[in-house]
């Protein structure tokens, strides 16, 4: 999905979502001229990146932190040519992690990606209705987040919610059955909203793309890989600023800003992954993949 809009097929490359190291080792075995700056909040999962890349020698740079801080990284006189985000999780914390993203295995309630923070036993067996109520609505478009979140509330007062086993069974009781979804777990919503909540993934993603189109070369090309439609918004939303030439944050119908394009889109609608990727990563199946190439400079005050 990524490669065709290599253009130069060298530069620096930065990999704003290293993970374990597939996007970087397949660019770095295409392209033999291009560096790459990888970012990854999980120190666990980056030392096994490191491992996977180790081959490449000095061809590979490995930041351990979130992408939303790519501007410590880059800035004047050193500035990336690409930048790909590639948002969610990877197979290894569904799998491997052991930290409760997954409710197919019963694990302990975490999901932190950081180890830092709040984590989401923590905010299941804490916050109030009305708060849970709210993430499962918002980040998780769960049409029964109050009922939910009300029955969360009711079994906690028995028990602390522990696990991922104990708290799926409890939002599949929550939800009638018939309203239940063939083939679609009925935690699967709450899972993500949770996840969102615990590593702040939407206010990293806002913050990220913004950063990062800082510090991007002119002429330079910025792509994101989304995989929910909340993700998918907010890159849609800011490609479509950057093309208008908009910093106001308004509505385009109320948008004043008269500054020129920043930027071209260069995926009028978003790129979706072939039939033979989803035979062999069944993930990839809801990815979205936006592009944009960066036009000039925003304002120092601007974003």
């Amino acid at each position: 999905m990524v490669e065709g809009y290599l253009k130069k097929g060298a530069g620096h490359f930065a990999d704003c979502t290293l993970g374990e190291g597939g996007h970087s080792e397949i660019l770095l075995k295409l392209f033999p001229e291009m560096k790459i700056t990888g970012f990854e909040r999980d120190s666990a999962i980056l030392e096994r990146a490191k491992e996977r890349l180790a081959r490449f020698g000095g061809r590979v740079k490995f930041v351990n932190s979130n992408f939303s801080d790519i501007g410590r990284e880059f800035g004047p006189g050193n500035r990336p040519d690409y930048i790909l985000y590639d948002f969610g999780i990877s197979s290894w914390h569904f799998e491997e992690s052991g930290r409760g993203f997954a409710f197919a295995r019963n694990e302990p309630l975490d999901m932190r990606l950081d180890r830092g923070g709040i984590n989401a036993g923590e905010v299941v067996n804490t916050w109030s209705e009305k708060e849970l109520s709210r993430i499962f609505r918002v980040y998780g478009e769960e049409k029964w987040a109050a009922r939910i979140a009300l029955v969360i509330c009711e079994r906690r007062l028995r028990a602390a919610i522990e696990t991922t086993g104990q708290l799926a069974s409890i939002v599949m009781a929550a939800i009638p059955r018939k309203f239940h979804v063939r083939n679609v777990h009925p935690a699967t919503r709450v899972f993500q909203a949770l996840r969102i909540e615990v590593n702040a993934e939407l206010a990293s993603i806002e913050k990220g793309l913004a950063a990062g189109f800082g510090v991007l070369a002119e002429g330079g090309v910025m792509m994101a890989i989304s995989f929910h439609s909340l993700e998918d918004r907010i890159v849609k939303n800011f490609s479509r600023r950057m093309k208008h030439g908009c910093l106001c944050g308004l509505e385009p119908q109320r948008c004043l800003c008269r500054n020129g394009a920043f930027a071209e889109v260069l995926t009028k609608k978003p790129v979706l992954p072939q039939t033979d990727e989803i035979a062999w990563n069944s993930r990839s199946r809801s990815a979205k993949l936006r592009a944009l190439v960066k036009l000039k400079e925003i304002p120092a005050d601007g974003l």
